[in-house]
């Protein structure tokens, strides 16, 4: 599975000028999804309910993308990172055992300095370091555990994906982070897990 950021300055057509400041999460993102989509059955697991299909589009970034029923920004990031792969969108609280492939949506905190979208939150670095260790040593059950109120307070929207996710799994065997960086304030990270899952309740 690929964890993934939901920054829309990833999508060039929206970023313009900036397209080069995430350059290097941009590169990541696509390589974590091209190595989670071997497998043909694939879903996205999104912090909030999906609300369209696979034609979508997300629009009040300065310029539409796509075409088809406007949607939330995590499954419009999932669906642009896709590149017209199917997949299934899956919100919290859906079971993503049984796909091969599984991309998990969402940033980290948006508080991590004064110009962030949430402004300095002091608890935010904290709040992501814990986030980053259980990541980058496959801790599912620390990542189960995170604070989804704490979440709220420094603007991760991603939390609800990862706890989600995080449940559902027996074992990691692998784990690693590509990328993580906060250029705007917000912490964007790539990383991959392989994984057994729990079975069904």
């Amino acid at each position: 599975m690929a964890f993934l950021p939901t920054p829309p300055l990833l999508i060039p057509e929206i970023a313009a000028g900036a397209a080069h400041d995430l350059d290097d999460v941009r590169v990541a993102a696509r390589a974590a999804v091209d190595w989670a989509c071997a497998g043909s059955n694939v879903a996205a697991g999104l912090p909030e309910p999906p609300v369209g299909d696979e034609t979508w589009s997300l629009a009040g970034f300065g310029v539409r993308i796509g075409h088809g029923k406007r949607v939330g920004l995590a499954e419009g990031m999932a669906r642009w990172l896709l590149a017209g792969r199917p997949a299934e969108m899956v919100g919290p609280g859906g079971s993503l055992g049984a796909y091969d492939a599984v991309l998990v949506m969402g940033d980290a905190s948006s508080s991590r300095t004064d110009k962030a979208p949430g402004h300095t939150n002091p608890a935010a670095i904290p709040f992501d370091d814990a986030v980053l260790a259980a990541l980058l040593h496959g801790d599912a059950r620390a990542l189960a555990e995170t604070d989804l109120e704490l979440a709220t307070q420094v603007g991760a929207a991603g939390a609800p994906a990862w706890v989600s996710l995080a449940e559902q799994v027996a074992q990691v065997q692998s784990a690693s982070v590509d990328v993580a960086t906060a250029p705007f304030g917000v912490l964007y990270v790539v990383a991959r897990w392989t994984v057994r899952w729990a079975d069904p309740a």
